[in-house]
């Protein structure tokens, strides 16, 4: 049977612990009885949600085969990994065929020229592009608007000490 999973590793790790960890994923993978078939190394990306306070995750995906009965130990050692963000992991056909991920948010066979993408995958890849852009610029109005509410508070707080100064019979203006 073919497997397909889905890591996100803590991505504030150095490069060698990250390494350490990547080598660690494959070793549990094999220790189970599964072969590993392809891996697809996407790097580090920026996370559509905080997950336990991460933003950015370290993205590996799997290929391996092997049978069903490691899946279940493979599961309960993945769950207690520490440095592992979130992992998901699926059977897949046995045709199946890794698709790479590419940098530049395409796929890669699709940029060489042996494999078009259908139209509903190039939509979806120009929505996800768009859609990361978006984020961001939310990201910066809702950073911008939290300093200009710290000022805010900042300055009432000053207006607040200035008046108590003012109103203080001791002093002589």
């Amino acid at each position: 049977m073919k497997y397909e999973m889905m890591t996100i590793l803590d991505a504030k790790q150095s490069d060698k612990a990250l390494e350490k960890k990547v080598d660690e994923l494959k070793k549990f993978i094999e220790e189970h009885g599964f072969k590993i078939v392809d891996e697809d190394v996407w790097g580090t990306r920026k996370l559509a949600y905080k997950m336990n306070g991460h933003k950015d995750g370290y993205y590996i995906i799997f290929n391996f085969e092997g049978e069903p009965a490691g899946i279940a130990d493979l599961n309960k050692d993945l769950a207690i990994m520490v440095g592992l963000v979130r992992y998901l992991l699926i059977k897949v056909a046995d045709d199946y065929v890794l698709m790479r991920y590419d940098k530049d948010a395409n796929l890669a066979p699709a940029t060489t020229g042996k494999q078009k993408l259908s139209k509903h995958a190039e939509e979806l890849s120009k929505k996800v592009a768009s859609s990361s852009k978006k984020e961001e610029k939310v990201e910066e109005k809702e950073e911008k608007k939290e300093k200009e509410e710290a000022k805010e508070e900042n300055k009432e707080e000053l207006d607040e000490k200035l008046q108590a100064i003012v109103d203080d019979a001791d002093i002589d203006l």
